[in-house]
């Protein structure tokens, strides 16, 4: 290469990249300092004549995603990089157009996708694209221009056969995803196709209420969707078709590897060998043997994993509270089969009649789960609490403990309330003392809670009954009993102590952070965060999770970062207990904390379409009958509501209420839907009716029940 070339050659793009990850940064700068064209060519050594080809070489670098692993603002905003970033489809409007968010940038309003990718003209949602971001012009909405497909989601969907518009024909097809609404094109229908495209002759002729499953072929053009049914699934209305379609929608794994099923049976016989050792022999491991406390669990009546359990005694200036967590970090290492299964799945999913748990039943709910009368392993946060809730000593231990008794939230509010439980009950098993001792330290920590400014805000939950069929017969709202908030307020306690252990030795935990509410976004959501940043609804300036290691993949990698801080309970001269897991990168962490905020959003949303699906199952026969909803928020298109029978949302268009004049006559709705979101449902309750009913979509369909006719 000639001179004069190499004074205008673009460097290397993996020396550059190193420049940006903090692998070679510049002297007396750290991966936050934010880089510009001269400090980059200053770190590789390069004259300040390539800044040019440096400029050009970012461009393109940027427009393939290459920078989008970048801390925030690692790159001057002067070089006028095009504003790149990972689109994260939520939903595909009828009309094809395609809405997502920026999972890096959660206060970023939603994006309209102007275009999608051209690898990728059909998407489905949760597929990720890269995509070039046009400027804010002050819209509700960022638009954004598809660059390709970074991670698809598998090109196969659930579909439900409706009715057709018109008699004969043949059944319509639709997508049981809700978010999905584009019209699905059959294949089948479709003019003769060459005789090469593999087309079966054995698929499935669909009836209407049929579900099956149907690869997506590929678009001829954007936004066109063509699905080739293959597999009938059975009868939308079927008992299990809710769960099942609910967890295929959103590809939730299910099945655990084989590897996974052997390593937790090898827990379960590890749990078991461990009985009944003596206190001298877990002194000699580091642990403390608890064993002689007379620790509770309590859960709800269904619960299966029971991964905390409490223990409490009143002192001359208030009380000695000791909180067992489930040491699941001991039986899943970093790196084996468990571990790479539980990661992937982020999260239990827990829905009516069916728990996919995130760890296999050997461990979920035998091994690590503390089962009244086994032994089993524990980190342990002891806290010395004063009168007025705030503690004046605070301890992290390993050790083991045995559960005298596994009680629910009713047994517990029952006792406390006065009414005796029937001889031979668990709760006889305890001392007498012991619930109003907790409750008298639960009442002292959410009275701190309170007066540092904390508000939770808990939405209403639903509980949905199934027959012995497994069909749903009732829904009823959950009662919030006091009981309920006595165990928050330990595991608020408990995890605020892990939180503060984390920052005080410097370790790279996932925090659990939550903002302050704005006029943009009035309710923001708690989320993962590898930085440390304030939980606003609790009034903490650090907070994590750490109370659930058997169902949350972010508390067993807190537990294994803060395992070997715990204090020592062997003798002088015993093996000291294991070092503390090795600390990911700051940037690893932080992939893992946007991983797992999608996991729990899945997981959420799951459950919530579940409900829906059974909840459109059970209205089905007051088809054509007037429900009652309560309103909940108005918008420019209509009201939401929520229904009062079932607790499930939906929505009544301001076209349901049509005027003389063609228009929307909103006065109808008697200034019932404040512009606010109340989230116990506490709107004002209008009259409507169901038209129509879609178990496999879970949706009902609302009308004025002026206008129905």
């Amino acid at each position: 290469m000639a001179h004069g070339a190499e004074r205008t050659a673009p460097p290397p793009a993996a020396a550059v990249l190193a420049v940006l990850r903090g692998q070679s940064s510049p002297p007396g700068t750290g991966t936050d300092t934010p880089l510009g064209l001269s400090d980059i060519l200053r770190a590789l050594g390069l004259p300040v004549s390539r800044k040019a080809a440096l400029k050009a070489l970012l461009h393109d670098m940027a427009l393939a995603g290459a920078l989008l692993d970048l801390p925030p603002n690692r790159l001057k905003a002067s070089i006028g990089l095009p504003e790149v970033a990972c689109l994260r489809v939520s939903t595909v409007a009828a009309d094809g157009t395609v809405h997502g968010f920026l999972p890096d940038a959660p206060h970023t309003p939603r994006v309209i996708l102007l275009t999608p990718p051209p690898d990728a003209p059909a998407l489905l949602p949760m597929d990720r694209v890269l995509v070039r971001l046009r400027p804010p012009s002050g819209q509700r909405l960022r638009e954004a221009r598809g660059l390709r497909l970074l991670d698809g989601q598998p090109r196969q969907l659930a579909i439900a056969a409706l009715s057709g518009t018109e008699q004969p024909a043949p059944a319509m097809l639709v997508a049981c995803d809700p978010r999905l609404a584009v019209a699905l094109h059959d294949a089948a229908s479709l003019p003769a196709a060459p005789a090469d495209t593999g087309q079966d002759s054995a698929a499935p002729v669909l009836e209407p209420g049929d579900v099956a499953l149907a690869d997506l072929l590929p678009a001829g053009q954007a936004g066109t969707y063509t699905v080739r049914p293959h597999t009938l699934l059975g009868r939308a209305a079927a008992p299990g078709m809710a769960q099942r379609l609910s967890l295929l929608t959103h590809d939730a794994p299910t099945a655990f590897w084989p590897a996974s099923l052997v390593e937790g049976e090898q827990a379960r016989q590890a749990a078991m060998a461990m009985q009944g050792r003596s206190g001298q022999d877990w002194q000699a491991d580091g642990r403390e043997d608890l064993r002689h406390l007379p620790f509770l669990t309590m859960d709800d009546a269904t619960a299966h994993d029971f991964d905390d359990a409490l223990w409490a005694e009143t002192l001359a200036d208030g009380w000695r509270l000791v909180i067992a967590i489930a040491d699941v970090g001991h039986y899943v290492p970093e790196g084996s089969a468990l571990d790479r299964q539980a990661r992937q799945r982020g999260t239990s999913i827990y829905l009516p009649g069916q728990v996919v748990p995130m760890l296999p039943p050997d461990l979920s709910e035998n091994a690590c789960s503390l089962l009244p009368g086994q032994d089993r392993l524990c980190l342990f946060v002891e806290l010395h609490l004063r009168a007025d809730g705030t503690p004046h000593s605070t301890r992290l231990g390993r050790g083991v403990m045995r559960s005298k008794a596994r009680l629910t939230y009713e047994d517990v509010q029952t006792t406390l309330d006065g009414t005796a439980l029937p001889a031979g009950h668990a709760i006889h098993a305890l001392p007498a003392d012991l619930l109003p001792t907790l409750q008298a330290a639960g009442s002292a920590l959410a009275g701190a809670d309170a007066r540092r400014g904390a508000s939770r805000q808990e939405d209403a939950a639903w509980h949905v009954t199934l027959n012995d069929a497994g069909l749903p017969v009732a829904f009823t709202q959950r009662t919030r009993l006091p009981a309920h908030d006595m165990v928050a307020a330990c595991m608020i306690a408990a995890n605020a102590h892990a939180a503060a252990m984390l920052h005080d030795h410097g370790l790279a935990g996932l925090f659990r952070t939550h903002a302050r509410a704005s006029a943009a976004t009035p309710r923001p959501t708690a989320r993962y965060s590898a930085t440390q940043a304030p939980h606003a609804g609790l009034a903490l300036p650090l907070y994590t999770h750490f109370t659930s290691p058997i169902r949350r993949y972010a508390d067993l990698v807190n537990h294994r970062l803060l395992n070997g801080l715990c204090e020592p309970a062997n003798p002088p001269g015993a093996a000291p207990p294991a070092p503390p897991a090795v600390a990911r990168p700051q940037q690893d962490m932080a992939t893992l904390a946007a991983h797992l905020n999608v996991t729990e959003r899945r997981a959420d949303q799951i459950g919530q379409d579940c409900q829906n699906r059974l909840a459109a199952l059970y209205l089905t026969p007051e088809t054509g009958g007037r429900v009652s909803v309560h309103a909940m928020t108005a918008t420019r298109n209509g009201l939401r509501v929520r229904l009062t029978k079932t607790g499930t949302p939906s929505f009544l268009p301001w076209s349901a209420f049509p005027s003389h004049k063609n228009g929307a006559d909103d006065s109808l709705h008697g200034g019932a839907a404040p512009r606010r979101f109340t989230p116990d449902g506490g709107g004002t309750v209008l009259s409507a009716v169901l038209l129509a009913t879609c178990p496999a979509r879970g949706i009902v369909v609302l009308a004025s029940p002026i206008h129905a006719c």
